[in-house]
């Protein structure tokens, strides 16, 4: 038996890494090389495209700003103050993480489009213009918010409180000490969020969409010049697609990079003692008027584009006078019992729950393969992490070129199979559970090592198989883990756009390419209405997740 166990292994390894490498890697390989090897593209091609990417570089810039400039002085104030209410403001200044970009980009429309938003019937027609390269940036900050906010409390756990007492001690007062001692170690920390925002506002498609192909002029970044070549273009624009999502591409790999310089700078070697916690600053006096500046703040980001949302979908018509009339409640009956809303919610649920099943059985794998063969355990992590960080528009574009013609495979001389995920949902389920792979991964690798390797080792001396002592010992308790990932991925995939819009088959609709066409091309008050639905099944799937790991803490 001895002598099988490593064959094994060997043989899972392979039927693991065989579907990444095909599915998910094998294609964005493909893709840089056919941007190599395009003969067609010149450099004089490429000049027009220029624009687009230096409105990429700007407003990633812009919006990685905005996020650092707001996140770092909320971090310091809900993890390190005596603020009231500090644990609410925290979870509403952590929602726009789970909402999709696009639906903030609806609300602020709501609200700042220059003719009819609500807040500029207030304040006078085109006063606030939400349209342009600083809306986009703005509503893109404001999504990529938690990523500084939580790295930032992340940052502020771990410091040393021995260091702010030595300052005082010094003869520092507390605020001096505070950012003395204190905030220098965390701001490596805070730029890393800051450069995840960056990636994040260089990757993303709806909201450079509709508020930047309506803006006048036109403003256009990388993913929406590519979506135009693609699908919208004619001869030779699919190569120069091609070579800008390659461009594209070489973002993830420079902000990686920039994370891990800042993680291994010497400003950010925190403690990781076992310490006294730090005591919360006191703000005195001053407590209430920053409490109700802290709540201004979040109203003004968080729940007035979400009230927008929600108002517009009560109107007959968004722009329309504001009276007792003009409510109605027949955008709901129109759009959720309509056809193809209903023809779109199964496709979704059915792809959501196809590629949270997957991404928690490879998710799962991988974690095992990490155990057994630990000197590869960094670079399968890798492996399955990667995808993850590849824009979606990129990973969109290169299934459809790699798997754009049917591919044959003969076995023996005798069996034919014929691989078709050209224009189908399969495709589709492909890039979910290729994109959202690590979700799976990081929640099974960090609950199995916390499980004891004993409890299998006995299911084996009692006499159960390897399979068997798996599912009797370590499978229970990684089960709160795998439903969270599998939330985790449902959600993602429920109200995913940027990849939908691209390889949905034509004559068939998900829930994201069915908001995207409403919002873009139809009733704002119709597309208010699946918005709202989209936060109702975000809320839930929040709930769902705050049980699962309250039984996680029970299990342990």
């Amino acid at each position: 038996m001895s002598a099988r166990v490593p064959d094994a292994r060997w043989f899972g390894l392979g039927a693991w890494l065989g579907p990444l490498l095909f599915f998910a890697i094998g294609p964005v390989a493909l893709l840089v090389v056919r941007s190599v090897s395009l003969g067609g593209v010149t450099l004089s091609s490429l000049t027009g495209e220029m624009g687009a990417f230096v409105n990429t570089l700007v407003i990633s810039l812009g919006a990685a700003g905005f996020a650092f400039a707001l996140g770092a002085p909320l971090s310091l104030l809900l993890f390190r103050t005596d603020l009231p209410l500090r644990g609410a403001f925290a979870g509403l200044f952590t929602l726009p993480s789970a909402i999709p970009p696009f639906i903030w980009g609806m609300g602020w429309i709501l609200l700042a489009s220059p003719r009819a938003g609500y807040l500029n019937r207030v304040l006078g027609e085109g006063t606030l213009n939400i349209y342009g390269p600083v809306g986009i940036a703005f509503v893109e900050g404001l999504s990529g918010l938690p990523l500084v906010l939580l790295a930032g409390a992340a940052a502020l756990r771990r410091v040393d409180p021995a260091l702010e007492e030595a300052a005082r001690v010094c003869g520092a007062s507390p605020v001096r000490a505070l950012l003395a001692a204190t905030v220098p170690l965390t701001l490596p920390t805070l730029l890393s969020g800051a450069v995840m925002v960056f990636l994040m506002a260089a990757s993303a498609f709806g909201v450079p969409y509709i508020l930047g192909v309506s803006a006048t002029p036109p403003t256009r970044v990388l993913t929406t010049r590519i979506y135009e070549l693609v699908l919208l273009g004619g001869e030779g624009s699919l190569g120069r697609g091609v070579v800008l999502a390659t461009g594209l591409l070489l973002l993830t790999p420079l902000a990686l990079w920039a994370t891990w310089a800042l993680g291994r700078s010497g400003r950010v070697r925190l403690s990781a003692g076992k310490g006294v916690s730090p005591r919360l600053f006191p703000l005195g006096r001053a407590r209430l008027p920053v409490a109700v500046a802290v709540g201004a703040v979040c109203a003004l980001l968080v729940l007035l584009p979400l009230g927008a949302v929600a108002l517009t979908s009560v109107q007959r018509s968004f722009g329309a006078t504001l009276t007792w009339q003009s409510f109605t409640l027949q955008h709901w009956s129109g759009v959720l019992f309509e056809a193809r809303t209903l023809q779109a919610l199964g496709r979704s649920l059915l792809l959501a729950a196809g590629a949270g099943v997957l991404v928690c059985a490879f998710g799962l794998a991988s974690a095992v393969l990490q155990r057994h063969f630990r000197r590869l355990g960094a670079g399968l992590e890798a492996l399955a992490v990667w995808p993850y960080a590849v824009p979606g528009t990129v990973l969109a574009i290169a299934l459809l070129i790699a798997f754009s013609r049917d591919l044959r495979f003969i076995l023996f001389n005798r069996v034919a199979f014929i691989l078709a995920l050209s224009h189908t949902p399969w495709l589709l389920l492909v890039a979910y559970a290729g994109k959202y792979l690590a979700l799976g991964t990081r929640n099974s690798s960090e609950a199995l090592a916390q499980v004891d390797p004993s409890l299998a080792e006995a299911a084996r001396v009692s006499g159960a198989g390897p399979l068997r002592a798996f599912i009797d010992a370590p499978l229970p308790l990684l089960r709160p883990a795998l439903f969270a990932a599998f939330v985790l991925a449902f959600l993602a995939c429920a109200t995913e756009i940027t990849m939908s819009v691209l390889l949905v088959p034509a004559g068939s609709q998900v829930l994201g390419t069915l908001l995207f066409e409403l919002q873009s091309y139809a009733d704002p008050a119709a597309a208010a209405v699946l918005a709202c639905a989209f936060v109702a099944l975000v809320l839930l799937g929040q709930g769902l997740l705050v049980l699962a790991r309250r039984r996680a803490v029970e299990v342990r």
